[in-house]
């Protein structure tokens, strides 16, 4: 029965040590984010970091992530649909330049004194 007490004892001890293992090591941890917030812009000088006070800053980047993601992705949309716009009128521009260097390539193959069909256009128009 005493073997078994001190086996026992023994047992509660080391899970004793493992404990405050533990505690020390979370009291580290909590110490190492404190000074890292500490060290931080949004907290006032000579203020401690209140949990409320980061949860709610956390939950306030958050939220503008969020809102800057949706804003980027808005803006994605936006260009592509640019790009599109743009590429339509490049082709259009390209269009109406060869419709212009066949017009002036007809010109030039008119006579002097002979009407071709886009003078007499022209001079329709005018009338």
């Amino acid at each position: 029965m005493i073997l078994s007490l001190r086996e026992s004892l023994q047992d509660c001890k080391d899970t004793l040590a493992s404990c405050q293992t533990e505690v020390e090591a979370a009291k580290s941890e909590i110490q190492k984010w404190r000074s890292v917030f500490e060290k931080e812009s949004f907290i006032p000088p000579g203020m401690t970091p209140e949990p409320k006070f980061l949860v709610s800053y956390l939950l306030n980047l958050r939220s503008s992530e969020e809102s800057l993601r949706e804003q980027f992705e808005r803006a994605k949309k936006k260009e592509s649909a640019f790009i599109v716009t743009f590429a339509k009128r490049e082709q259009e521009i390209a269009e109406l330049k060869f419709g212009t260097l066949e017009l002036n390539s007809s010109r030039r193959q008119c006579r002097h004194g002979s009407y071709c069909w886009i003078q007499q256009f022209m001079k329709s128009s005018l009338d």
